[in-house]
This record gives structure tokens, sequence and C-alpha cells, in this order.
């Protein structure tokens, strides 16, 4: 080997330690970086030259650039941001629901349901008394108000919630489209050689992170380097392709999400956009529906005694709130309700129906809340179909499978309100011939209070039950979001154990590789000085 071989070694090591250095300056430059995994020159002997009876090494050279990635711990914190993402929802919207129901404030429901029914009190004590009769109608006028802001507060939570699954899915598309965007560039980039798109690489798994904690993602790579991301079982990036979420609407704005008009919505368990699917459910079943229940269950059992009592006037038959009022949906292409009113108020239930169609002339009333039959008939266009004190007339040809929800509860704050506005009407006698000095109504109302009349509870322990209902709920929401947070930092921790770049270890490793650099140009030195030797020889 001539002294010419010299200079390629010390060519080798020059280069060799300047990549390297390289490598150590981009670790250094992106030491905080989110998601950046620390770089590595891995150095190889270069092939040696044959002399004689053995081999000489020809120096050193960059095999590859390694990305320090462990793929199981990748695994684990992207279905964890998931995780973490639903109970980042559900703990934010609870909270939320929790200030509506603010007992600890005075501003819930409890003071002024208890007025109300103490109001009454009074005025058994003085049924002729004016100022008490005045007083109950602006007791029941506060009730009235207090429980429309608190439906109010909970509709706006509502509202708020589905303008968030809106913005979700922009963002989530949005991610999806950079995703496939880098799917193209590390494909080219990478072009089925021994190269990888390292940097690129990072970037797109920091997408998918982002992606996965607003929607529950699942990802599989294919040999040319692209990812494919599935929500549901539906391909959300197929390589370089997106096929993007889509948001469905009904009647109530509730926003349901789609791919390829297949609802993938109702499949998610884990990011974002679950817990704010979740967060709507469990606002709809348990603290708006049980306060129009509480407020129905107001209205029919006052409603129900001021109509059998008598006013100062002799007047009876009133309501002293407003009528409850049945609402309904029609998913029937071909039929449609024509009414649906109280036909008894005794007899109501004040629980959710579904009328279904098993052919086109029979029908069957199914209980929404037990499951249970109800009552089934044949059919007949504008017939009356009669259940649980409730009369629904319904129209036209409906189909078999066809179904109607009957609900008493949905407008039962809406329409919530004191019908009374002259006190002579206040029925606080049992009897015509009992006024004007009759209180016994009146102490009926007082009873009601104390009574078992909503789920085998008063008014008031309902009330509390529900109140105790939505605490609970976000209590588990925030211990879940406590532990979840907890067990991604600690899958965080571990990320970084790999992959992150220690600032101290590129200390040592500048030093070093300036070292080999140095000693790499000290040699090609040395090898001129000889080579001059040689040729003034």
């Amino acid at each position: 080997m001539s002294l010419f071989g010299l200079f390629d070694i010390g060519k080798s090591a020059i280069f060799a330690s300047r990549a390297a250095l390289d490598v150590t300056g981009h670790n250094i430059a992106n030491v905080n970086t989110p998601g950046f995994s620390r770089q590595e020159a891995i150095l190889e002997i270069a092939t040696p030259v044959a002399v004689g009876n053995g081999y000489l090494g020809r120096g050193v050279i960059v095999s590859n650039v390694k990305r320090h990635y462990d793929r199981f711990i990748q695994a684990q914190l992207l279905s964890q941001r998931q995780s973490y993402g639903r109970s980042l929802a559900l703990s934010g919207g609870l909270g939320q629901v929790e200030q509506v129901f603010n007992e600890a404030r005075g501003i819930g429901l409890s003071g002024p349901l208890n007025d109300y029914f103490n109001a009454w009190q009074e005025v058994a004590n003085n049924p002729e008394g004016q100022p008490q009769r005045t007083v109950l109608l602006q007791k029941g006028n506060a009730l009235v108000q207090i429980a429309k802001r608190m439906e109010r507060g909970l509709e706006d939570i509502l509202r708020r919630t589905n303008e968030e699954i809106n913005d979700t899915i922009d963002r989530a598309n949005s991610l999806a489209s950079e995703i496939a965007a880098l799917n193209g560039r590390i494909a080219q980039v990478e072009g089925g050689d021994t190269n990888k798109a390292n940097d690129l690489r990072d970037g797109r798994e920091r997408l998918l992170g982002d992606l996965g904690e607003l929607i529950e993602v699942n990802s599989f790579e294919g040999s040319n380097g692209r990812i494919t991301v599935i929500v549901g079982q539906k391909n959300l990036v197929d390589g370089e392709k997106v096929i993007p979420l889509e948001r469905v609407s009904d009647a109530e704005g509730n926003i349901a999400v789609y791919i390829d008009g297949v609802n993938v919505g109702q499949d998610l368990e884990k990011g974002r956009i679950a817990g704010l699917l979740a967060l709507r459910g469990d606002i709809e079943s348990t603290p708006l529906k049980g306060l129009r229940k509480l407020i129905s269950s107001v209205t029919k059992e006052v409603n129900l005694l001021h109509r059998a009592g008598y006013g100062l006037d002799g007047s009876t038959g009133l309501d002293f709130f407003s009528p409850i009022n049945i609402a309904y949906k029609d998913y029937s292409p071909q039929g449609y309700i024509t009414s649906a009113t109280v036909s008894n108020l005794s007899s109501l239930t004040l629980d959710e129906y579904d009328i279904r169609f098993d052919t086109a002339t029979t029908y069957e009333v199914y209980n929404r809340n037990t499951g249970a039959l109800v009552t089934s008939g044949a059919y007949t266009p504008g017939g009356n179909i009669d259940f649980d004190g409730i009369r629904v007339v319904v129209n036209g040809t409906p189909g078999a499978g066809d179904s109607f929800f009957i609900t008493p509860l949905q407008d039962a704050i809406e329409n919530f309100g004191v019908t009374i506005t002259d006190i002579q009407k206040v029925a606080a006698s049992a009897t015509a011939t009992g006024l004007p000095g009759d209180n016994n109504n009146a102490l009926q109302f007082v009873r009601l209070s104390q009574n078992a009349v909503i789920s085998n509870n008063t008014f008031a322990n309902y009330y509390r039950s529900l109140v105790t209902s939505v605490g609970s709920m976000n209590r588990a929401a925030t211990d879940s979001l406590t532990f979840e947070d907890r067990l991604l930092s600690d899958i965080q921790r571990r990320r970084d154990a790999v992959s992150s770049v220690s600032l101290d270890e590129e200390a040592a490793n500048l030093i070093r590789f300036q070292r080999a650099f140095e000693a790499g140009a000290r040699l090609i030195k040395v090898t001129d000085e000889l080579l001059e030797t040689l040729i003034n020889l």
C-alpha cells in the first residue's frame, strides 16, 4: 500500500468525524424539540485492501445515521395519549356541569324548591292572607326562573360540546393531511435504499400522537415507509390519500362523526372526540334528564292537587303550573304524528316511550326506561294510541321498522311557568263549602313535599341524589384524568430515556469527534511531510 493510501485513511477519518459532529450538533440543536429522537452516526470499518498474504485497513465510513427509537414504547405513548385526551374532555365538561348544580354557593334548585313548599305552609297558616298568597306566586316564579337558568346552563355546555366536536374534527383532518404529505416525502427520501428519513419520521410520529389525542387511531407501516391510519374500521390516511372525517348533525344539532358514510364515532373509546361524545351522552342522560324529570314531577303533582282545590273566589280545576307538554320525534318516511297529548295526568309515568311498527298494520309501545312492552295493537290511520296517560295520533302510512319517540320531559322546563296570576285563585281550600278559611288543600301541598312521589324519593331527596350523581361523575372524571396524566408522564419518561438528547453525552461526543477530526488532519499532514521527504531524496 502506497503513501497515498494514508491520504485516503486520513480523509475517511476527517469525513466520518465531521459527519459525526454534524449529527451531534443536530442533536444539541433539537434538545428541546418535542418528539425529536436522538440520532447517532454509526461508524464502520472501511473495506480493507488485500496486500500479499493479508489485508490492510482503508479507514472508516459512516454506514448509517441511527434513530434511537423504541416502537413498543411509542405505541404505548400513542395509546396513553388517546386515553388522556378522553379523560381531559370528560373532566373539563363535567366540571362545568357541577358548577350548574353548585349548591355550596347557593345557586342550585334546592333553596327555591324548599322556599316554594314553605310558602304553601304559610298559606296554610293563613289561607285568607293576601301577602302569603302573593309570596307563594313569587316563590313559584323564582323556582321557574332557577330551573330555566339551570337548563340553559346545561344546554350551553351541550352546545359548546358540539362546537368542540366540530372544531376537533377540523383539527384531526388537518393533522391527517399533514401525515399523508409526510408519507409521500418519507417514501421519496428513503426510496428503497438504506437511507432513513429520521427527522421526517419524528415529525410524522409527533403528528400521529397529536392526532391520537384527538381521536382513537390505529396505524401500521407498509414496506414503502408510508403508514395507514385507521379510525374505527375505516382508513383515515391511506398512503398519501386522506378520507376525511365528516360531521352529520341531527335535529337537535348533535354531531356524529362519519368517514365515507359510516358512523365511526359510535365505536370510539379513546381520544378527545370520544370523550366529548361521552360527555354529551352523560349530560343528556343524567343531569339534564334528571332535572327535567324533577320539574315534570313537580308540575304533575302540584297541578293534580291544585285542580282538586278551590280558590277564594270558588274557582277550581285550574293548573298552578303550565300543563305538561308531550314532545315527539318521527322516524318514519311516510308516517307522522298528528298530535300527542296528556289524556290522564294522574296516570302519567314521566317515562319516555318508543312506538315501533313491526309491520305496516301493527304497532308496539315500549317504555324506553325499562324496555318493557306497554301496549300493542292494530294501526288505524288517525286512530288513538293510548298508554300511561298519553294519547298519540299517528297518521300516514308508516312501514315496518319505523318508529316514533314520545317524551313528556323534553319541553318540561322550557314550558315551565306559573299560570296563576290572580291570588284569589290559589286553591288552598279542599271544598267549596269550606271557603274562605279552609286550609286543607294547602296542607296537602305541604305533605306533598314530604312524600316519596318521584322514584321513591321526595322532591328534595331526588334533587339531592341528582346533585350527588353529578358530583360523583365529576370526581370520577377528575380522578381518571389524574391517573391518565401520571401514566402518560411515566411512559414519556421511559420514551425520553431511550430517545431524548442528553447535553452531557453530546458535549462528550463533541470533544471525542473533534479529537478524531484533528487526528485525521494530523495524519494527512504527516503523510504529506513523508511524501515530500521521498520526493526530495
